[in-house]
């Protein structure tokens, strides 16, 4: 365990009073289940109207395997279901309840069991694990981030401290997100030509006698082709060169209530989503939360990784290095690893990250980054419609609030000094990096 001698500011004070700050895109990924992924491609990439037939002639049209592979763009990138996401639902285990059953079904129901987006997406911990692991070491890594983030170890231990301090954080998780969200809407949909459609959908709400954190109704037009590349042109500029970013524009990015790439997906989708006239409408308001997994990631930051990219696989490479200690000690005749020696391995490992860490920010101080996974149950109404045709595209078109369910992924920044014999630990503030996996959990550490 880590020792700690003080904690500078309230972690759950640091989810308040967060600027959002208008940001360009170069690019957006996939955020519906529809939706193909496109995290490689750098802006939008058209595919070719023309088609090479088998006899090697040009067939006029769209290519098939274009229309197979590059799929619309989201309107709004937004998940609305009441169903939590599948990689949180544990897969019931089939047991050969028939004795007639082969070795091949058992073996193929055995695999249909593994290969379950809950052991492929790493479950409650999400992506950039490689399995859920069990539900004491998720209980562990837990523990330990709330002992980093000030609770100590006794109230750690008893159940009813531990339970009022979740309790007060999954309520200031709630109030974070629709103020993110709500952010993310005033600097991306909320434009200076839509403010009166703003203010008129506040006074309906009002009016209604209805009370919704986040309140969107706006119709967009669609961008100009010329705006676009000036956009895209921008873009570019502002984002093109991560590694000559200075201290103070890092320190900027980190104390953003929505990450960078979180809010460029929305900054894309609005300047290229749809050709034609859109209504978006979106109203929610939290009402509860739980926290799905809690973990520290010993050593790394994503500041640091970006200014270091050979420590992306910190951990993975850890996890080789301990596989192959295995390997020796049974080459040489000895068993596997015990408990022990397996511990003793990962602590050394850890303080050499950390150590490492410390050398190579550019503060010469130590980072630790604490990743939370949140599940918040809202009233939700949400609708995406065709302005001319009136066709729904995402969403319900009745208006009524629905029950919902959103994972929210927060992640916070502590940081000590190495050179200290008792690290202090300065707190840093909760930052949403992803949420619904709309960026496949915005990983930057796998």
């Amino acid at each position: 365990m880590l020792s700690r001698s003080s904690v500078k500011i309230r972690p759950l004070l640091a989810v308040r009073n967060h600027r959002c700050v208008r940001s360009s895109s170069d690019k957006a990924n996939g955020a519906l289940n529809n939706i193909a992924q496109e995290k490689s491609i750098e802006g939008s990439t058209n595919a070719t109207d023309d088609a090479i037939s088998v006899d090697g002639a040009v067939e006029e049209g769209k290519s098939t395997i274009a229309a197979q592979c590059v799929q619309p763009r989201p309107i709004f990138p937004w998940r609305s279901s009441p169903e939590p996401l599948e990689r949180l639902i544990r897969p019931i285990k089939l047991s050969a309840s028939n004795s007639n059953d082969t070795e091949e079904s058992e073996r193929a129901a055995l695999d249909q069991y593994y290969n379950s987006e809950y052991f492929t997406k790493g479950g409650p911990l999400g992506p950039g694990w490689p399995s859920p692991m069990e539900a004491w070491f998720r209980g562990a890594l837990f523990a330990n981030s709330m002992h980093l983030l000030g609770l100590s170890w006794p109230k750690v231990l008893f159940p009813f401290t531990r339970q009022q301090w979740v309790d007060e954080l999954e309520w200031s998780f709630c109030h974070a997100f629709s103020r993110g969200v709500q952010g993310m809407i005033d600097n991306t949909y909320i434009l200076p030509e839509n403010e009166t459609s703003k203010d008129e959908a506040a006074q309906k709400d009002e009016n209604e006698g209805s009370r919704f954190d986040v309140n969107l109704d706006v119709t967009l037009d669609p961008l100009p082709k010329a705006n676009e590349d000036e956009d895209d042109t921008s873009s570019s500029e502002s984002n093109g060169g991560k590694k000559s970013d200075t201290s103070n524009e890092q320190e900027e990015e980190e104390y953003n209530m929505l990450q960078r790439n979180l809010r460029q997906l929305y900054q894309s989708a609005r300047q290229h989503s749809h050709p034609s006239k859109v209504n978006i409408v979106l109203k929610t308001v939290p009402q509860s939360a739980t926290i799905e997994s809690m973990y520290p990631l010993f050593g790394l930051s994503r500041s640091l990784v970006e200014d270091h990219p050979n420590l992306r696989h910190t951990y993975r490479n850890l996890m080789q290095r301990l596989q192959k200690q295995h390997k020796e000690a049974m080459l040489a005749g000895k068993k596997r690893l015990n408990i022990l020696e397996v511990g003793q391995f990962v602590i050394e490992g850890l303080q050499e990250i950390m150590e490492n860490s410390a050398k190579l920010s550019r503060d010469g101080n130590g980072a630790i980054t604490i990743i939370s996974q949140v599940s918040i149950d809202c009233k939700e109404v949400f609708c995406v419609r065709d302005v001319e045709s009136g066709e729904v595209i995402q969403g319900y078109d009745d208006g009524q609030p629905r029950d919902v369910t959103h994972l929210v992924r927060f992640e916070m920044l502590v940081r000590f000094d190495s050179m200290e014999e008792d690290w202090e630990l300065e707190i840093g503030r909760w930052q949403i990096t992803d949420w619904d996996d709309l960026l496949d959990g915005n990983v930057f550490f796998a």
